[in-house]
């Protein structure tokens, strides 16, 4: 059962937050520690088909080779990259932290695997997807229509009225974007029709603080110690 609505508002670490390896538990941790409220997920899949962390298609070696993600298989991979983690990993961790999670989908083909590392932990609550456009969001939320997923937005809508009326018939969780994508009119329509709202991530004092002040429930950011800061009292209690 969510224990949050869509006026709830809650910070989350991206990889590599607070300088750290982007594909690592310590990115979770730092995030924790540095006052975020959840994190997110990177995950692509081994040629093998296991859901690992990777924010950029693959590794790179000490000797500068770059190993693609979907070209190895999972033994392979963790052979040369032995901090490679898998996607039941880190959820547990996220869980440990009582941290909200974004899974950012590199490969969707990994839904269903996260769904199963989620339903073990008993998390899929606490859990929503991106990574995907529109189009593609709400036909990923047919096939799974216990998962929360959102729409990405791939520039500024032209009617931000359609766009959320659309969403919400496709049985979309919500939608995420950049700051500048996420205009009033947007997101008052978004949090009426009982949509939930994310961030891409930015550092950006000021569209953080216009974020907060517009009712985005998901805020991405590489500085959650910031955004910490930034945050209005009173708004902070959320866990």
């Amino acid at each position: 059962m969510m224990q949050y609505t869509n006026r709830d508002q809650f910070i989350l670490s991206a990889p590599g937050c607070m300088y750290t390896d982007p594909d690592s538990l310590e990115s979770i941790m730092a995030g924790h520690e540095n006052g975020a409220n959840g994190c997110i997920l990177p995950l692509d899949m081994t040629k093998d088909g296991i859901a690992v962390l990777c924010t950029h298609g693959g590794f790179r070696s000490a000797d500068g080779v770059f190993h693609a993600v979907g070209e190895a298989d999972y033994v392979e991979l963790r052979r040369c990259f032995p901090k490679i983690v898998a996607v039941g990993q880190a959820v547990e961790l996220a869980k440990s932290c009582a941290a909200k999670i974004c899974v950012d989908l590199k490969n969707p083909h990994v839904c269903p695997q996260v769904k199963i590392a989620l339903s073990h932990a008993d998390y899929l609550d606490n859990a929503y997807f991106g990574g995907l456009n529109v189009a593609d969001a709400a036909q990923t939320a047919r096939k799974h229509p216990a998962l929360h997923i959102m729409g990405d937005l791939p520039s500024q809508p032209a009617d931000p009225i359609a766009l959320v009326r659309a969403a919400q018939e496709n049985g979309l969780f919500g939608l995420r974007g950049p700051a500048e994508y996420l205009s009033p009119a947007l997101c008052q329509e978004a949090l009426r029709c009982g949509l939930f709202l994310a961030s891409t991530e930015t550092t950006d004092g000021e569209k953080l603080e216009r974020m907060f002040a517009q009712g985005v429930n998901f805020i991405e950011t590489a500085r959650p110690d910031l955004a910490r800061v930034l945050q209005p009292q009173g708004a902070d209690d959320n866990g």
